[in-house]
């Protein structure tokens, strides 16, 4: 009884705490499997009970009896240190992923602007020899060439300024990258993120919300002829809820027939990760995510919806 009443305080408390906690301070449900060894030694200790009651036991056999109860809780003392133990290291792990994943963000932002800077300057040094060719087809009345010679500069790499999409540091870091990207890749980027609206999310939650979503879309729209990318995130007037929209193109349905997501990637084991992750910052944000597939357009839809904190 001892035991069950520890149990019910402890559920009581951990309830309490779970409100003040950190979102990212979120168990994995492999824990609740944990919960079973208690029970396991309190059955155990039952039986040890019921034994002694049914049997004249010795002085000796009560001392050894009473030492394997004493060695039973604490081993179940060992187990639930240990587990909290793996959780914090589990922890400190993930977060120290999300800040290579940051870093990397940053240096792959700052390289992008050097090798801008560089083609732009061998751009400007090339203007002269690019102006002479104008004047030579101007010479020749030459209006349609002319006009598709600057079109051809006009939407060339090089003059494409990728430095403000967003005023979040690092989202805007992480947008620029993977505009680079998508243009590398010929796909159609376009981002819409509306000022302070997300400003309440974590760097850490920026980086893994975004990430996992372009990711996603790059992967789906690299292979596709015309293909395109577009994300926008909009605050619903008078409500604490920002939206976040991203439409991108796809060749095929992506659902299976029973609903679930299939990856398109070689290992199915590498499979699942991202999109957990999303619905874990989802739900973290008292949000939610709708994802579908419009046959018509070829395009993939996800939309999700977060309450901002005060």
């Amino acid at each position: 009884m001892s035991k069950t009443l520890f149990f019910a305080v402890m559920s009581v408390l951990l309830l309490w705490l779970k409100k003040r906690q950190k979102p990212f301070l979120q168990y994995d449900k492999s824990v609740f499997f944990t919960i079973l060894i208690p029970f396991i030694a309190q059955i155990i200790v039952l039986i040890l009970i019921a034994v002694c009651d049914s049997t004249a036991m010795t002085a000796a056999q009560n001392r050894l009896i009473t030492t394997s109860a004493f060695f039973l809780l604490i081993v179940n003392l060992l187990i639930f240190g240990l587990n909290q133990y793996n959780q914090k290291k589990h922890l400190e792990f993930t977060e120290m992923q999300l800040q290579l994943q940051k870093e990397h963000d940053s240096a792959e932002y700052y390289k992008m602007l050097i090798a801008q800077n560089e083609n732009q300057r061998i751009l400007i040094h090339d203007m002269k020899k690019h102006l002479q060719s104008i004047a030579l087809l101007n010479e020749d009345n030459e209006n349609e060439k002319i006009r598709a010679y600057i079109d051809q500069l006009m939407q060339s790499s090089d003059l494409l300024e990728f430095s403000k999409i967003c005023d979040h540091k690092i989202l805007n870091n992480i947008l620029c990258r993977y505009k680079k990207v998508c243009n590398d890749l010929h796909i159609a980027f376009h981002a819409d993120i509306r000022s302070n609206t997300t400003a309440f999310l974590s760097d850490s939650d920026v980086t893994s919300l975004f990430c996992n979503l372009l990711d996603n879309a790059v992967e789906a729209s690299q292979r596709i002829k015309d293909s395109y990318i577009e994300i926008s995130a909009t605050q619903r007037e008078h409500t604490p809820f920002i939206i976040i929209t991203i439409i991108n193109s796809c060749a095929c349905n992506p659902f299976s027939p029973n609903g679930e997501l299939v990856s398109s990637k070689p290992d199915p084991q590498a499979h699942g990760f991202g999109i957990k992750s999303i619905e874990k910052i989802v739900h973290n944000y008292n949000g939610n995510m709708q994802m579908y597939y419009d046959e018509e357009t070829f395009t993939f839809h996800t939309i999700i919806m977060l309450k901002m904190k005060p």
